[in-house]
């Protein structure tokens, strides 16, 4: 019908509640108290669809509640997605439920400007998401949009969280300290609540905003407090840590998943605490502090990456850290606390003092077990790369060792093993090492050491045996072999195949050091070219590390079945206590052999 009688078109205000229902048709409704508009119907006389009011949208409308028609469609697929049982019977859902299928951290107020204080609003938001209710309705992901989050207070991570970033250079979580700036005593710059500032020794925080112009003292703006031990610790559904684990009810740590994202520190304080949590999964997660080569000479400022702990009530488990980086502290992981089934693999430990330590010099009650360093690269290591003192069954597999125990000066000066397993029931397995055992200053430094224990290392592990496989009476190149079996202090290299040659000299197989060695029995068959004759047996090398050269002894019990032409024999280098296996022959052939030594 035409419109008539635009003359009388009225309003009225007042709270919303107070509102007509229905207001006169085309007669608008002003609410004063939530600043919306409203313009009645109308009756079904006049053509209304329904009786009642209809608001008009303005800046203060809930304008998602109205889009209640949002439908997934894939069109990228070249066809629409049939979101129903039938093709008439779309899926449907308004666009606010849409939208609060992830939740993003700029949805709390924090903002990744490299700049804000955001300690808060994360700490808040893990609150609202998984702490409020038990419901798993309310566990939404929370999205890190790319970008620096400062914060000065430990972030409590709480379970069934799964937290994601745009990367580890993308996202980064940087708990950041000030240093309080001041002039005649007072600040020359103002500060958000709840900072952290550094003067001197001490810290402060600031428990209202700060203007130009305060002391630090002025209990009206900062209150004395300490340093954060932490980047983050795990909590429990109610983000209670340490003592209060459990209490109130609460649900244990763990159950989470953190993805894609980096936590970095300008102070001296450890990155993360994983306590009495369980079933939890890091993804591309790096972990990075303000050390360097020249201050990690020394593990004075006792500071780990990844700390883990205990509780009387709950044991930490089955944890699996996945391509993470280690950097700029003491430890890549340092711990004694008992732990069960924990996974670092495919991740990088560089620049540290050491880059895993199991255990403590002093016996743990329990320690670490299960505890699996698998696939990883070890780089710019002060010390060991791994130390495993005091506990048990607990494995190092197919790990790349570059510049490890070597003080930062390099391959050729060693300072300490590589892998050091000083505990019973601890097993290396195909680890690689970029560093031969060497010796300097008259210690030895093997790329793993067993100490005298039932330790298991299968891998690059010879101990000052060199290899001549050309047979040119040590003068060509030496090699030492890698592959070899360490069980304890039972020692056995793999077996090794050469070509006897005719020359009418004596030639080098292997040498020894007899410094460290005190006797090796060689396994060895020989099988000749021209008659195909066989000789097998096991030659025995006796040479105490403390006797002079006259203690050198050998015997052969080898056996065949046709002549050989083959003798062997020992010498000693005088000047260096080398020990050379020997041979000369009238015939070519071959020669497969392995050394084995107990000492």
């Amino acid at each position: 019908m035409a419109i008539v009688q635009i003359s009388r078109i009225t309003q009225r205000k007042g709270l919303a509640i107070d509102l007509p229902e229905p207001l006169a048709g085309a007669e608008l409704g002003w609410a004063t108290d939530t600043r919306r508009l409203y313009i009645g119907n109308g009756t079904t006389q006049e053509g209304a669809p329904v009786v009642g009011n209809t608001e008009v949208l303005t800046e203060f409308s809930d304008i998602l509640s109205y889009a209640t028609e949002y439908t997934y469609r894939g069109e990228s697929a070249n066809y629409v997605v049939q979101t129903g049982l039938t093709a008439s019977t779309p899926v449907s859902q308004s666009l606010q439920s849409r939208l609060d299928s992830t939740a993003v951290i700029t949805d709390f107020g924090a903002t990744g400007d490299g700049v804000t204080d955001v300690t808060a609003n994360i700490n808040n938001a893990l609150y609202q998401l998984y702490c409020r209710q038990v419901n798993t309705q309310i566990r939404r992901s929370l999205y890190f949009p790319a970008g620096t989050y400062i914060i000065s207070d430990t972030l409590n991570i709480p379970p069934y969280c799964n937290l994601y970033g745009d990367g580890p250079e993308g996202t980064i979580i940087y708990f950041y300290v000030q240093t309080w700036a001041s002039a005649a005593g007072v600040s020359t710059v103002a500060y958000a609540s709840g900072v952290l500032v550094k003067n001197g020794g001490s810290y402060y925080r600031s428990v209202a905003a700060v203007p130009v112009g305060i002391a630090i003292g002025n209990p009206a703006y900062w209150t004395a407090t300490t340093l954060p031990g932490y980047i983050f610790r795990t909590a429990d559904s109610l983000q209670q840590t340490a003592a209060n684990i459990g209490s109130n009810g609460a649900l244990q740590p763990g159950s989470f998943e953190i993805s894609n994202m980096k936590f970095m520190t300008n102070m001296v304080h450890d990155g993360g605490l994983i306590q009495a949590a369980q079933n939890c999964a890091f993804e591309s997660v790096n972990i990075s502090g303000p050390e360097t080569t020249s201050t990690l000479t020394t593990p004075g400022s006792d500071i780990s990456c990844v700390r883990f702990d205990t509780t009387a009530s709950y044991v930490c488990s089955n944890i699996e850290w996945n391509h993470g980086t280690f950097s700029g502290m003491t430890w890549g992981i340092n711990t004694d606390e008992q732990i069960e089934g924990v996974t670092f693999s495919n991740c990088s430990f560089d620049t540290l003092y050491q880059g895993v330590y199991l255990g403590n010099a002093t016996p743990p009650a329990v320690g670490p077990t299960g505890f699996r360093i698998v696939e990883n690269n070890f780089d710019n290591i002060y010390a060991e790369g791994i130390s495993i003192v005091n506990v048990g069954m607990n494995c190092s597999a197919y790990n790349a060792f570059y510049d490890v125990g070597n003080e930062f000066l390099g391959t050729t000066n060693p300072s300490s093993p590589v892998i050091d397993l000083d505990g019973t029931n601890n097993v290396s397995v195909g680890d690689m090492f970029e560093r031969t055992t060497q010796y300097s200053n008259g210690v030895i430094h093997p790329r793993i050491q067993l100490n005298n224990l039932n330790g298991v290392a299968l891998g690059m592990n010879v101990s000052n045996i060199t290899f001549y496989q050309n047979n040119s009476d040590g003068g060509g190149t030496p090699y030492n072999f890698a592959n070899q079996l360490t069980l304890g202090t039972y020692q056995r290299v793999a077996g090794i195949q050469d070509n006897l040659t005719v020359s009418g000299s004596v030639q080098t197989l292997f040498t020894f050091d007899a410094n460290y060695i005190a006797a090796v029995k060689i396994d060895y068959t020989i099988i000749t070219d021209s008659n195909n004759a066989v000789r097998t047996g096991t030659y025995t090398i006796v040479r105490s590390t403390s006797d002079s050269t006259g203690a050198l002894a050998s015997s052969d019990s080898g056996i065949e079945n046709s002549a050989t032409g083959v003798t062997f024999s020992v010498s000693e280098n005088g000047s260096t206590s080398v020990i050379s296996w020997r041979y000369i022959t009238t015939n070519s052939g071959t020669i497969n052999y392995s050394v084995t030594k107990l000492a």
